[in-house]
C-alpha cells in the first residue's frame, strides 16, 4: 500500500527540505530508507485543528493540556478517533460531553495514543506490538477476516478500534497518523480484574480459579515493585563503555577502528505479570463429558474438574515432583493425605490436586500478543518449529510453546497456530502429540494480566514429561528470566532492522543493563554488567539477541529451569571471538570442568570442527553424510557441537526486507545456517542429575579479562536428556 502524502508548502521549500533530508537522515536507522516521512507543513497539532472530523479528540488533547505536546518535533505514531468514536465513548461512560471527563482521564486517553517511534502500516506484519505513553501494549492485528465497505482489509488496534483506511498513514512534520474508527482506551486494571470482566464463556475455569484463591491470589500480586523504586537511582539511567566482544582476529585486538563500544539502560520499573491460559466451558463439555455436563450444578462441574485433576497427578512421579509424600508439620500427614480432597480449606492449597491444574494454566510472565509469544526470528520453517519454554505459576514445572507449520509438519490442523506442549512424533514418545491450539480473544489484557482461549487441558502429568519434555530442550537465555518478557526487555525494538552504534541512537537504548536483585532466583554480583543485547537477526545470535557478562571480576548464578527428573547435559550455545574472555562454570556452587575460553572459533585445533568440506544445511537434515558424521563424533569428543541447521542469520541488509520470520523463504539464499558458521557454535558446559522437587543453579566466574575486553557471551542453553544423545540419537541431531 501506497502511503499517503500531503503536501501544502511550495516546490522550493520541498526542495530545500530534500537537500536537509540528504544531510541529516543517516543520523537515525529507527526506520528503513523508504518509511522516512516528507514534510508537510503541519504537526500533530495542527492535524486535529485542520479537520472537523478530529474536533472531539482535540478537545480531549486541549482539556489533556497536550496540544504543545502534538506540536513538538519528534518521530511518533499517533491513533486519534473521529467524532463518531468518541461519541460512542461518552455515551458508554455516561459523559454528555468531552468536558465532563476528567482532566487527569483525557491525559490518559491521549498517551494511550502515541507511540514514541513512527510505525507506518505496511511495515507492520500480520500481529505487530507497540507500546504507548502508558507503557501498555498497542496491538495492531491484520487479517483477511476483516475488510472495510470497499473490500480492502483492515487493521485492527487491541481488537477493537478500527484504522480507517482511507486517512492512514498520513504524514505529519512530527510523524505519522493512522485514525481509528473508535477511541482507544486503556484497561488500567490490576490482577484477576480482566478475567472477573470477561468470564462469561469459561465461567467454569473462572469459579474453579475463585474457589482455589488463585484469583485472589493474583489480585495480591505486586504490580509495580516499590523495593525496586527506592533503589533503582543508584544505578545510572544509562551505560556506556560496554564492550562486549565483536573483534576477529588477533591482528584486531590492536586496532582501534575494530570492535564496538555498547550503550544499555536501566530498566525503568519491574513490573510483576501473569498469563492465565482458561478454557472455555463448551471445550470441557465437549472434550471431558464423563467429568463435566452442561446440565450439572455449578457444584458439581467444579468437582468434575477436581477428578479430572486427580486423573492427571495421580501417580508416583507427580508425587515426587511436587512433594506431595513431604510430611505436612502441623497435621503429621503427607501433604497427598492431607489435601487430596475436595473440601474448601483443601482446594486453596498448592498440594491440591484441582489448585495443581489450575497453576499449571498460568504462566508467570506477561505476553499481551502473540507477536511476544514466541521469538521465531532465525528459525528455518522448512525444518523447524520456532519454540519456547517457560515456567508456570505450578512449581517445578515448564511449558512448551510452540507455532506449528505445515513446511515441517504436514499433519497439523492449523498452519502457523500456536501450540501448548505439543509433539511430533518420534521413536522416542508413544506418537504425536497434539497438545492444546492457543487463540487470543479480543480485549484480552490490562496491566499485569493477560488471558488465552485453549481448545484443550494442558497438564504437566506424564505424558508431557515423558513425550513432549523427552527431547533437546532448547532455550533461548531471554525466555530464562520471566521479568525481561513482563517488563518489554526481551523481543525490545525490531529484529529486522539496522543496528547502529552510535550512542545517540535510539536503537541503542534498546539494550539493556540489568541492575542486581532485579532477576528473582538470580545472584549478580555488584562489579557485574549484565548486558542485554536487543535482537537483530543480521547478527550470529539464535533469535537476534544475546547476553553478556562482563566487568574486571564478573560473577553470576541462575537457576536452571525446571525439567522431569533425570540425567541431562547441559550445553550452551554462542559465538566464539578473539576479544571474548575465559569463566569457570559452576553447578550448585561447585565448579565444573576446567575453565571455559570463548576467544577462538569451531575450527580451532582445541574443537577439532572441519568447515572446509562444504557440508550444507541439506547435508546436516539428511544426516547421511560419513565425513560430518566423523567429524561431529570428533568435536563431540572435544566437548562441542556445530550450530543448528535449522538455526540461521541473514547477511547483509536482506533483513529490511522482512515484515516477520514467516517472511524466511525469501531470503533464504543470503542467509547462513549456524551449522556452517564457524563462530556459532555449542560447548557441553556440564552433566547434572535433576532431583526431584529440587533446583539447580549455574554459576559463571570470570577467570580472565583484559582491560575493557573479555565478556562471557550466551545466546542460548540446551538441557538434553541423557536417554536420547548417542550416534543418531535426538539430542544429537544437526537442527
Amino acid at each position: 500500500m501506497k502511503r499517503i502524502f500531503k503536501i501544502f508548502i511550495s516546490s522550493v521549500a520541498v526542495l530545500l527540505l530534500t537537500v536537509q533530508m540528504n544531510l541529516f537522515t543517516s543520523c537515525n536507522d529507527d526506520l528503513a530508507a523508504e518509511s522516512y516521512y516528507t514534510f508537510t507543513g503541519e504537526m500533530m497539532s495542527d492535524y486535529l485543528k485542520n479537520r472537523e472530523d478530529f474536533s472531539l479528540f482535540r478537545r480531549i488533547v486541549e482539556r489533556a493540556n497536550r496540544m504543545d505536546f502534538m506540536a513538538s518535533r519528534g518521530s511518533r505514531t499517533f491513533f486519534p478517533a473521529v467524532n463518531s468514536g468518541v461519541e460512542a465513548f461518552l455515551q458508554e461512560r455516561g459523559y454528555s460531553s468531552v468536558d465532563d471527563i476528567p482532566v487527569e482521564y483525557c491525559d490518559t486517553l491521549v498517551q494511550t495514543c502515541l507511540v514514541e517511534n513512527v510505525v507506518y502500516t505496511q511495515n507492520m506484519s500480520s500481529t505487530y506490538q507497540m507500546t504507548n505513553e502508558l507503557n501498555m501494549p498497542l496491538i495492531v492485528v491484520t487479517a483477511d477476516s476483516v475488510v472495510d465497505e470497499n473490500g480492502m482489509i483492515v487493521s485492527v488496534v487491541n481488537s477493537y478500534a478500527h484504522i480507517i483506511n482511507s486517512l492512514k498513514n498520513d504524514s505529519v512534520d512530527n510523524g505519522v497518523v493512522h485514525p481509528v474508527d473508535q477511541l482507544l482506551v486503556p484497561n488500567t486494571g490490576v490482577g484477576a480484574s480482566i478475567l472477573d470482566e470477561s468470564h462469561e464463556d469459561f465461567s467454569i475455569f473462572y469459579e474453579a480459579l475463585r474457589r482455589t484463591g488463585l484469583l485472589a491470589e493474583m489480585d495480591s500480586v505486586e504490580y509495580q515493585s516499590a523495593a525496586y523504586e527506592a533503589v533503582k537511582e543508584n544505578y545510572p539511567e544509562f551505560r556506556t563503555g560496554i564492550w562486549s566482544g565483536g573483534k576477529f582476529s588477533e591482528e584486531d585486538l590492536y586496532k582501534d577502528d575494530v570492535g564496538n563500544e555498547y550503550y544499555a539502560r536501566r530498566p525503568d520499573h519491574l513490573y510483576t505479570g501473569f498469563t492465565v491460559l482458561v478454557v472455555p466451558d463448551n471445550v470441557l463439555y465437549e472434550k471431558y463429558p464423563s467429568y463435566i455436563t452442561s446440565g450439572m450444578t455449578m457444584d458439581e462441574k467444579i468437582r468434575g474438574l477436581y477428578d479430572l485433576a486427580v486423573s492427571k497427578y495421580d501417580d508416583a512421579n507427580s508425587a515426587a515432583i511436587f512433594g506431595l509424600n513431604a510430611t505436612d508439620p502441623e497435621s503429621g500427614q503427607s501433604y497427598k493425605e492431607r489435601y487430596w480432597n475436595f473440601d474448601g480449606e483443601s482446594l486453596t492449597s498448592q498440594y491440591n490436586p484441582l489448585n495443581m491444574f489450575l497453576r499449571y494454566h498460568i504462566i508467570d510472565r506477561m505476553f499481551e500478543s502473540t507477536a511476544k509469544l514466541i521469538n521465531g526470528w532465525g528459525v528455518n520453517l522448512n525444518v523447524a518449529n520456532p519454540t519456547e519454554w517457560v515456567t508456570t505459576w505450578l512449581e517445578f514445572s515448564m511449558m512448551k510453546l510452540e507455532r506449528v507449520f505445515s513446511y515441517s509438519e504436514p499433519e497439523v490442523e492449523v498452519s502457523g497456530g500456536y501450540y501448548i506442549n505439543h509433539a511430533a512424533a518420534s521413536v522416542y514418545n508413544s506418537g504425536r502429540v497434539r497438545g492444546a491450539i492457543l487463540t487470543q480473544p479480543s480485549n484480552n489484557f490490562s496491566l499485569n494480566c493477560a488471558y488465552y482461549y485453549l481448545d484443550d487441558i494442558v497438564t504437566y502429568d506424564a505424558s508431557m514429561r515423558t513425550n513432549v519434555m523427552n527431547t533437546r530442550i532448547r532455550m533461548d537465555m531471554s525466555t530464562i528470566w520471566p521479568e525481561l518478557t513482563t517488563n518489554g526487555i526481551r523481543l525490545a525494538g525490531y529484529p529486522n532492522q539496522a543496528y547502529s552504534r552510535d550512542l545517540d541512537n535510539s536503537e541503542q537504548s534498546l539494550n539493556y543493563y540489568i541492575p542486581s536483585g532485579y532477576l528473582a532466583n538470580t545472584e549478580v554480583s555488584e562489579n557485574t554488567i549484565f548486558f542485554v543485547q536487543r535482537p537483530k537477526i543480521e547478527w550470529w545470535n539464535w533469535g537476534g539477541d544475546e547476553f553478556n557478562f562482563l566487568g574486571t571480576s564478573y560473577s553470576i548464578e541462575f537457576r536452571l529451569p525446571p525439567v522431569p527428573p533425570g540425567n541431562y547435559e547441559v550445553r550452551m550455545g554462542y559465538a566464539g571471538m578473539i576479544d571474548r574472555g575465559i569463566a569457570q562454570v559452576y553447578l550448585n556452587g561447585n565448579p565444573v570442568g576446567i575453565p571455559i575460553d570463548l576467544r577462538y572459533q569451531a575450527n580451532d585445533s582445541r574443537v577439532g570442527g572441519n568447515y572446509e568440506a562444504g557440508w550444507k544445511m541439506a547435508d546436516a537434515i539428511r544426516n547421511t553424510d560419513e565425513a560430518m558424521q566423523e567429524n561431529i563424533r570428533t568435536m563431540k569428543n572435544n566437548g562441542y557441537y556445530r550450530g543448528g541447521a535449522s538455526q540461521y542469520t541473514v547477511n547483509g541488509g536482506a533483513s529490511s526486507n522482512l515484515d516477520s520470520y514467516e517472511d524466511i523463504n525469501e531470503i533464504m539464499e543470503v542467509s547462513q545456517a549456524m551449522f556452517t558458521n564457524t563462530y556459532t557454535y555449542r560447548r557441553k558446559l556440564c552433566d547434572v542429575t535433576v532431583n526431584a522437587h529440587e533446583h539447580n543453579t549455574i554459576g559463571i566466574r570470570s577467570v580472565w579479562v583484559q582491560g575493557n575486553i573479555g565478556c562471557f557471551m550466551i545466546d542460548y542453553l540446551e538441557l538434553v536428556p541423557m536417554s536420547i544423545c548417542g550416534a543418531g540419537g535426538l539430542g544429537e541431531d544437526n537442527l
